[in-house]
């Protein structure tokens, strides 16, 4: 239990540095935004990388997004990509019907041209209740 809590706040506090570190960026090139009242983040992930969501390894592939449920509060995850920006979701994840700590694979697809706005939205979700929708913007 102490060691499970102790890896989860270090998750947590590496992932408030992402945060911090990538909010004032408008055009971030990979980055992990956290949902409103925390509990969980979504991720972008421009170019294929090392995967960045905890407990993984391996690699991410690119123009990809992915979600993290990482508190046990009864809200899920879900991640939601608008490519181009123009209010049309392309793409979701969700970790909807998974106990916490749980991430979702990657949704992706090749982006064209590359320099494509996209817009990253990170959404609690129960049931078919969203919770206070937060995005990033970023490129493909």
């Amino acid at each position: 239990m102490r060691r499970t809590t102790i890896r989860t706040v270090g998750v947590l506090l590496g992932t408030l540095a992402l945060v911090v570190t990538t909010t004032g960026v408008a055009n971030a090139a990979s980055f992990s935004y956290g949902a409103y009242e925390g509990g969980g983040w979504g991720y972008w992930q421009q170019d294929p990388g090392a995967d960045p969501r905890p407990f993984q390894g391996g690699t991410a592939p690119g123009d990809a997004i992915a979600a993290c449920d990482m508190e046990a509060d009864g809200w899920g995850i879900e991640v939601r990509l608008d490519i181009g920006r123009n209010g049309s979701i392309d793409r979701k994840v969700s970790t909807r019907g998974h106990a916490a700590e749980y991430c979702s694979g990657w949704a992706s697809g090749d982006i064209t041209p590359e320099g494509t706005p996209v817009r990253v939205w990170v959404v609690k979700v129960n049931g078919t209740t969203d919770y206070h929708p937060v995005y990033k913007d970023g490129t493909a």
